[in-house]
C-alpha cells in the first residue's frame, strides 16, 4: 500500500490545493492520500476563518481519503516545528511512505542541496548565522544568507524567501528516510498574492470573502458550496474578531506571565507591554511591536500564544504530537484506516468522549476561542470537539 501524505491548512481550499492533491497522488503513486490539517489556528498565527470540519470537508471533496488535525501547539508555531510537527504525525502512523509539498518551480533544483546544507550546520554556516543576527536580521533571513553565503548558490536566499520554499526545505529536514520527498511545482498565483485568477492563492480568496465579494471568492474554489454556507450562516471568524480579549489579556497581564509565553524572549514582552496601552486593533498592535529583527509573521504567532496562554514550558514539555485525531475520511478508505490502526504508534481518536491528553486540551482551547470570535452568535458555543463527529463521505 502506498500512502501519500500532505501537510496543510486549507484556509480555504482552492483550485491550486487540488491540483496539489492530484498532482501528489500521481506522481507517488498512492493508494490514498492523508492530509494533516491545521485546526483552528494557522501558521501565521490567526484563527482560521472556517471551521476545521468544514476545511477537512472540503479536502474530502477536493481529492483527500482521511484528513486529521495537526495539534494548535504545532498548527501556529514557526516552519521547523509546524513541518516538525506534521511529518512526525504522520510517520506516526505506521503507513505513510511519501510526502508531497508544493513549491515554487525556481526553487526546486536546489532543494535538495540546500536541506543537506542546512542539517549539516557546518561551523562556518554558524558563524555566517551569527553575523547576520548579529546585525540585527530576523532568524529566517540570517539563515538564508548564511546558507547563500556558505554553498555558493546566487540568490539561494531569495528563493528560500519564498513561502512554500521555506516549508518545503523544513518538511526536507524533518523527513525520516523512510518517507519519500514528491515536491510539486506550485502553478498559478503567488502565495501573498490577491488577485483572483484561475489557480487563485488562499490569501485571495480570503480577502474577497472579507470584503464582501463572495461570489468572487466562490469562482476561485471548487468546492463552493461548502464555503456559501458557512458565510451565510457566520460561521466565519475574522482576523480581528478577538481583538478586545487579546488586548486585554494583555492589559491585565504582569510582566514575569507575559514574559513566560513561548516565543516571547529577548525583552519582546516590554514591547507587547507597552504597544497594548495604546492599540486598538490587533495589525495595529503587531505593526507597534514589530522592527527589523522581528518578522510580523513571527509577533502574530506570539500574540496567538497570549491569547491562548502557549508558555515556553508547554512547549518545550511537548515536543511532538501525541495523537492522531480524525476530522473526516472517505468510506472507501476503510483498508487505510485499518491498516493504521494496526501499525499506528499514537492513538487514533475518532471519538473524544473521555480522550484526554494536554494537546488535545489546548486543541480544545483553540476551538472554543474560534468559536467565540465567530460572527453568528448561534456559532459561539464551547464544546464542539466533543459534539461533532468526523465528517464521512462516501
Amino acid at each position: 500500500m502506498r500512502v501519500c501524505g500532505v501537510i496543510c491548512e486549507y484556509n480555504p481550499f482552492h483550485r491550486g490545493h487540488a491540483y496539489h492533491l492530484a498532482k501528489a497522488r500521481e506522481k507517488s503513486g498512492a493508494d490514498y492520500v492523508v492530509c494533516v490539517m491545521s485546526g483552528a489556528i494557522t501558521q501565521r498565527g490567526a484563527f482560521a476563518r472556517h471551521d476545521k470540519w468544514a476545511r477537512a470537508q472540503m479536502a474530502l471533496c477536493g481529492g483527500a481519503d482521511l484528513v486529521l488535525e495537526l495539534p494548535a501547539r504545532f498548527a501556529g508555531a514557526s516552519a521547523p516545528e509546524f513541518a516538525r510537527g506534521g511529518v512526525s504525525l504522520l510517520d506516526g502512523l505506521g503507513v505513510v511512505t511519501h510526502l508531497s509539498f508544493g513549491c515554487e518551480p525556481d526553487a526546486l533544483p536546489v532543494l535538495g542541496s540546500a536541506a543537506r546544507l542546512l542539517a549539516q550546520e557546518t561551523p562556518a554556516f554558524r558563524e555566517a548565522l551569527r553575523e547576520g543576527l548579529d546585525r540585527g536580521l530576523p532568524y529566517p533571513r540570517a539563515r538564508a544568507l548564511a546558507a547563500e553565503r556558505i554553498s555558493g548558490i546566487a540568490g539561494l536566499a531569495a528563493l528560500l524567501a519564498q513561502p512554500n520554499a521555506a516549508l518545503a526545505l523544513e518538511y526536507l529536514a524533518a523527513l525520516p528516510p523512510q518517507i519519500l520527498p514528491v515536491p510539486v511545482a506550485r502553478e498559478g498565483a503567488g502565495y501573498h498574492d490577491k488577485t483572483l485568477c484561475a489557480l487563485s492563492s488562499a490569501t485571495a480568496v480570503r480577502a474577497a470573502l472579507s470584503e464582501g465579494r463572495l461570489q468572487d471568492a466562490l469562482s476561485a474554489l471548487p468546492s463552493p458550496q461548502i464555503v456559501l454556507k458557512a458565510e451565510q450562516r457566520g460561521a466565519v471568524h475574522p482576523d480581528e474578531a478577538l481583538t478586545q480579549a487579546l488586548l486585554y489579556r494583555l492589559r491585565t497581564m504582569d510582566a514575569p506571565s507575559l514574559a513566560a509565553i513561548a516565543g516571547m524572549g529577548e525583552g519582546l514582552h516590554h514591547r507587547f507591554l507597552a504597544a497594548a496601552r495604546t492599540a486598538t486593533t490587533r495589525d495595529g498592535l503587531i505593526l507597534a511591536v514589530k522592527s527589523k529583527r522581528y518578522t510580523y509573521a513571527r509577533l502574530s504567532r506570539i500574540a496567538q500564544n497570549v491569547l491562548l496562554d502557549v508558555t515556553e514550558a508547554f512547549v518545550q514539555a511537548h515536543p511532538l504530537p501525541t495523537y492522531a485525531r480524525v476530522l473526516g475520511f472517505r468510506r472507501q478508505a476503510a483498508p487505510l484506516l485499518h491498516a493504521i490502526r494496526r501499525a499506528c504508534a499514537l492513538p487514533l481518536v475518532t471519538k473524544t468522549a473521555g480522550f484526554s491528553d494536554p494537546l488535545f486540551a489546548l486543541d480544545v482551547r483553540a476551538q472554543d476561542m474560534w468559536a467565540l470570535g465567530a460572527v453568528s452568535p448561534a456559532e459561539r458555543a464551547c464544546g464542539r470537539d466533543f459534539t461533532t463527529s468526523p465528517v464521512v463521505l462516501p
